[in-house]
């Protein structure tokens, strides 16, 4: 076959080169390539910089103190020093969590007025006291001071402890309703066969830790005003719930201490059932567990009255206002999440307290039964309505003795970064 001569003289095929267009948009590609590899690199690097510069608490370190009901502080401080061990920083501060006990009347006094640190400690960015019945005090005498809403941590519903033998003639159909009456009378309780006991002697405790008065007033409240919701202002201000929570604290008996604890402790130790000066008192779960934790026979019983069963419900107060900072509002949030963690939680859950996590076993005295219909949480107006026909115009329990565990300057430190 012939062949044609190439124009420069040589003979055979004509080369084919590669386009410069397709050239260049290899380069350009390659280019690109280059420019996302460095770039995501750099970006590690800034990133790796800032975990290094956060691990090294560039802003300092920062307290969190937390102020909580004597019966729950030395649990959360134990969490705390577990919280601890994850190094926590937040905003870029190594953060120590301090949970200290603190008396709930004390505590709602100084961040509703004037807080003294010296005698308080330092002003708290959280506060979980027994009951919502501090959640409303200070909502209503200084709502600025309350950051969102409260929401529940454990609760404990309440009960009363009487004697193994009053439980027993009640058999079960013992009412909320009931005890006014059964308050008032003198011989009430020979209704239930008991006829030299007199009236129920119901204590009405109103020192420390005694939320368990004013959320029985709520369910007796609940009841004599047929209330099936959430119980209302106009419910709790109505003549029937005063002249009620009149006949339970009129003449009712003293407690030793004016704690629950105290009269449930008097309770159990009275030589004589019939003739002892308190033959009740209502009393939270966890409390009457913890009373009673080690008895090997029963010395007082649980006694669930029928109606919506009231609640403590250990409300988780987040603070505001100058006194707590940004970085301390959002450990406080870091923190309970990190409480509420199954396993942080059973810490809580072994000493009574009821949250998701398993109970312990039951005692001769409390079983943990299941509560079938606990009680709402009543308005704000009228929880503080109660408070005020339960303790009086100042409201809240009374202060622990001084020198007491929970004194609220007394600190319990855990966690630090």
């Amino acid at each position: 076959m012939a062949h044609h001569r190439s124009t420069d003289g040589r003979t055979g095929i004509r080369g084919r080169g590669v386009s410069r267009g397709l050239v260049g948009s290899l380069l350009t590609l390659v280019l690109v390539a280059a420019l996302v590899l460095l770039w995501a690199q750099l970006g590690d690097r800034i990133d790796r910089q800032g975990d290094q510069a956060a691990g090294t608490c560039v802003e300092g370190k920062t307290t969190v103190p937390v102020v909580a009901d004597p019966d729950i502080a030395p649990a959360l401080a134990t969490i705390a020093q577990e919280y601890a061990k994850t190094d926590p920083v937040v905003r870029d501060h190594c953060v120590t969590v301090e949970v200290r006990p603190g008396d709930a009347k004390v505590t709602l006094d100084g961040l509703s007025g004037t807080w003294d640190a010296a005698s308080l400690g330092a002003y708290p960015a959280a506060w979980v006291p027994q009951s919502s019945i501090w959640a409303a005090d200070l909502m209503t005498a200084t709502p600025a001071a309350v950051d969102g809403k409260p929401a529940s941590l454990v609760s404990s519903p309440v009960v009363l402890a009487t004697a193994p033998r009053l439980a027993e003639a009640f058999e079960g159909n013992l009412e909320w309703q009931q005890l006014p009456t059964l308050q008032r009378r003198d011989a009430a309780l020979g209704d239930v066969g008991l006829g030299s006991w007199g009236s129920i002697r119901l204590a009405m405790p109103t020192g420390a830790q005694s939320d368990a008065t004013a959320l029985s007033a709520q369910a007796v409240a609940a009841q004599v005003t047929r209330t099936t919701g959430t119980l209302t202002e106009q419910d709790a201000s109505s003549s029937r719930v005063a002249s009620s929570i009149d006949a339970m604290t009129d003449g009712a008996p003293q407690s030793p201490d004016g704690t629950p604890v105290g009269a449930a402790r008097s309770i159990a130790d009275a030589d004589d059932d019939a003739s002892a000066p308190i033959h009740a008192v209502a009393i939270t779960e966890q409390a009457l567990y913890q009373l009673t934790k080690s008895d090997t026979s029963a010395r007082l019983a649980e006694v669930v009255p029928g109606g919506p069963t009231p609640v403590a419900d250990y409300p988780i107060i987040r603070l505001a206002g100058s006194g707590v900072s940004a970085e301390q509002t959002d450990a406080v949030s870091e923190f309970f999440e990190f409480v509420n963690k199954p396993e942080q939680m059973s810490t809580l859950t072994a000493l009574g307290f009821r949250g998701d996590a398993p109970m312990p076993a039951p005692n001769a005295t409390v079983t943990f039964p299941v509560t079938a219909n606990p009680m709402p949480t009543p308005e704000t107006a009228a929880t503080v309505t109660i408070n005020r026909l339960v303790y009086g115009p100042d409201s809240g329990p009374r202060p622990a003795e001084a020198g007491s565990s929970t004194t609220p300057g007394s600190t319990s430190p855990a966690a630090g970064g």
